[in-house]
């Protein structure tokens, strides 16, 4: 007999049924019990989640430039581990090209029914750039619209959660840009663990 066979009760003496219901509803309400107790509601949704890092093959990577400068030079993307202030993280690694800006764009499908949806990441310069009084932009857009910017240089990872507009069942343009502000030599930037997150319903 067990919980997931209720069928498997009919072999047991009628008193035996009774007990067995009442030990089988007492289950059912400990776990909603640790559900409430953990934050998680009854009837709450499913978590979402979509890593950007697995998702890099599938992204448009490119350079935007000043006509004077070759469209990409010196431009350095990939998804490696990266260690900002002595800390190792997954990380998009998106070194600026010598003019301009890297852009790294997504199109990801967001599902149906799905809400709260937040974008989540750290930034940083890693470790080993010899530049000290200097900034690099990190910029995010939303089907081209700048939702997110920080002009920083930092050495210790800084997290950040940015709420988004919703787009559940239909395709999300986010795009990652990153821009030495006219220094391009040690602008080593990275993004920590990006990812966006939501619930579905």
């Amino acid at each position: 007999m067990s919980a997931n066979h209720p069928e498997d009760l009919s072999t047991l003496a009628p008193a035996d049924q009774a007990l067995a219901r009442d030990f089988i509803a007492f289950l059912r309400w400990r776990a909603e019990q640790v559900d409430l107790a953990s934050g998680k509601p009854e009837g709450a949704g499913r978590a979402w989640r979509f890593n950007f890092l697995e998702h890099l093959a599938e992204a448009d990577v490119r350079g935007a430039r000043e006509r004077s400068a070759k469209e990409g030079a010196g431009m350095e993307v990939k998804a490696a581990e990266a260690t900002v202030g002595d800390v190792r993280r997954p990380a998009l690694w998106q070194h600026p090209p010598v003019s301009g800006e890297a852009l790294v764009e997504f199109h990801v499908p967001i599902p149906a029914g799905l809400r709260d949806l937040r974008l989540r990441f750290s930034i940083g310069i890693r470790d080993g750039a010899e530049a000290a009084e200097r900034l690099v932009a990190f910029r995010v857009r939303i089907d081209g619209w700048q939702v997110w910017s920080r002009a920083a240089y930092p050495h210790a990872w800084e997290p950040f959660e940015v709420a988004l507009p919703l787009h559940a069942g239909n395709v999300l343009r986010l795009a990652f840009a990153t821009d030495g502000l006219g220094e391009h030599k040690f602008a080593w930037a990275a993004w920590g663990e990006p990812e966006l997150a939501g619930t579905e319903t």
